[in-house]
């Protein structure tokens, strides 16, 4: 071969692995940085750049693509978007879009994790939620922008390329050309994994942040809204706060219950998608902090006038008023055919001499709603036997079962689901979503969720806001006297106008560790020696597990290329 080939093949080469940003002015500069690596208002231009742009999905697979960008001067009314995807042999590739991810604010690191577990500095300014444009971006500071493929099932499995534009009004101010290899392998429509993250839309936090009462028409269309964002990200269990939707009223010298609400919220989200499975709030709760006295909310007919009050478990009209209640609950499911997908909450996280409460309430659960689970978080490091008998799905905290895992296998093999829920906890080394934490931790979390067999996760707070989001991740709690990780009580961001919520980086993250999950379980059925190879691979032991994002995707790549072959 002639020098001059050999030079046209090299320089054809560079093209080829090196992110094309025509069109680009000196002042503006655009990288790839993979998008399980966060970008921080300081990084310089060509921090973290990705190696190639180039990306495997699955059909049917959500593929995140991040853009670094920054600007040695302030642009306004910045938007991108990417050009439509086209193969090889000129197929589609339809469903992208931008968006800006904005900046928060961590006031302080996570407790007890080592500093090498941590990222970022606090306080300082962390990416997370993700904003449509358009945006300001400011002179100097790097910000990110996400691009969201949604690959449709149908796709025809190829090489697609695409172009990401950025403009300022007219004007465009950087391109950059990339590649997204589709596999063969599929993505399945069930929604296997159960995922459930609490969350609040009672009339305060409505009021608060969307000016809409609770039950008012702006409120059901807030629910509509937010439900069509938990289904698109795979969320397939919603907690119903029975006591809110279940309207009590006299009848004949009884109470009778009006069913209404608790219909429209459940067959809202079942049209949304997310439901799934019915989640019944807790019929225990505890008047105030962790350690407080237990109490039952019940209704009562009292005079001919019903009240709501908060009873001691001991008192003599709880149980009558359960009796009632729970069979009256029991009826309805039957008639709407909801009871196989229907769980029952008793109390949260059972502790101290709360057990035998717990089981006294799941034994009236179990005899008034026959057939239907009862699930809770539990301790599983000390998990006394009313909650062995009486908790039919054990979800026990990630960090506190590492030396209670023959217990749970033992658990498994009976034939019970058992899941894992983070709350506050765990730092130190293992998996979380908090802010402060690596992107590829949140990923992994349901990569351990297929490791070791649970079949489902808890959060506890999926939109509990401070009353400035941005400016404030950290609630507080414990009658103010202690700051929750930066990320525990959210992991979206109020949409004001559009009555809805704004995702995050984390949240989608999530979203592709629990796809992971689900390829995995089509890898096992297949082959069930190379699915557990590869979680290995992954996850090594609870706190023990690949932390690079390039070390990740190799992994990624088996798994697409094992279901593809």
């Amino acid at each position: 071969m002639s020098l001059a080939r050999v030079c046209m093949a090299l320089f054809a080469f560079l093209i080829a692995t090196v992110p094309a940003l025509a069109s680009q002015p000196a002042a503006i500069n655009v990288w790839f940085v993979d998008s399980l690596t966060k970008v921080f208002p300081s990084d310089t231009p060509g921090k973290r750049r990705s190696a190639a742009p180039d990306f495997w999905a699955a059909r049917n697979q959500h593929l995140s693509i991040q853009f670094a960008i920054r600007s040695a001067k302030t642009l306004k009314d910045v938007s991108a978007e990417v050009t439509p995807l086209k193969s090889t042999r000129g197929e589609p590739l339809d469903g992208v879009t931008v968006r800006s991810v904005g900046y928060v604010v961590v006031g302080s690191h996570s407790d007890d994790t080592p500093t090498d577990e941590l990222i970022g500095e606090a306080p300082g300014w962390y990416p997370d939620p993700l904003w449509n444009f358009p945006m300001e971006l400011e002179r100097n500071r790097t910000h990110s922008l996400w691009a969201t493929v949604t690959v449709p099932a149908n796709a025809v499995p190829g090489l697609y390329r695409g172009t990401l534009s950025v403009r300022a009004t007219k004007r465009t101010l950087a391109r950059a050309d990339f590649r997204i290899h589709v596999l063969s392998a599929t993505v399945p429509a069930q929604h296997t994994l159960k995922v459930t993250n609490w969350f609040n839309l009672g009339d305060a936090a409505s009021r608060q942040f969307y000016d809409a009462p609770q039950f008012s028409d702006g409120w059901w269309t807030l629910v509509e809204n937010i439900a069509r964002v938990m289904a698109d990200h795979r969320q397939n269990m919603v907690i119903t706060p029975l006591m809110e939707l279940i309207t009590p009223r006299a009848e004949g010298g009884h109470l009778a219950y009006d069913f209404s609400n608790f219909d429209r919220w459940v067959d809202a989200f079942r049209k949304a998608g997310v439901i799934g499975y019915i989640e019944g709030s807790h019929l225990l709760g505890r008047a105030g902090s962790y350690d407080a006295a237990l109490m039952v909310p019940v209704f009562l007919l009292e005079k001919g006038k019903v009240t709501r009050q908060d009873l001691p478990p001991d008192d003599s009209r709880v149980e009558p008023y359960l009796t009632g209640f729970l069979s009256s609950l029991n009826t309805h499911l039957a008639e709407k055919n909801w009871k196989s997908i229907y769980f029952q909450h008793i109390l949260d996280e059972p502790h101290g001499s709360e057990p035998p409460y717990y089981a006294r309430i799941a034994e009236l659960v179990h005899r008034n709603l026959p057939g239907v689970l009862t699930m809770d978080a539990v301790d599983a490091s000390d998990i006394p036997e009313e909650l062995k008998k009486n908790c039919d799905v054990w979800v026990p905290q990630l960090g506190r079962f590492d030396n209670q895992m023959e217990l749970i296998r033992d658990r498994i093999q009976s034939g019970h689901d058992v899941w894992f829920y983070t709350c506050l906890f765990p730092n130190k080394r293992y998996l979380n979503r908090l802010i402060d934490y690596p992107l590829l931790k949140v990923r992994l979390l349901h990569w351990l969720n297929f490791r070791y067999s649970f079949t489902g996760f808890l959060h506890w707070g999926w939109n509990y806001w401070t009353p400035e989001p941005v400016k404030d991740t950290q609630p507080v709690i414990d009658a103010n006297t202690q700051l929750l990780p930066p990320g525990d009580a959210f992991i979206v961001y109020p949409d004001r106008a559009g009555k809805s919520v704004f995702s995050s980086i984390r949240l989608e993250a999530m979203r592709e560790g629990i796809e992971d999950y689900e390829l995995l379980l089509v890898l096992k059925q297949k082959n069930p020696a190379a699915a557990e190879q590869l979680s290995r691979e992954a996850i090594t032991s609870f706190t023990e597990y690949v932390r690079d994002p390039a070390a990740f995707r190799k992994i990624e790549r088996k798994l697409l290329q094992a279901l593809s072959n």
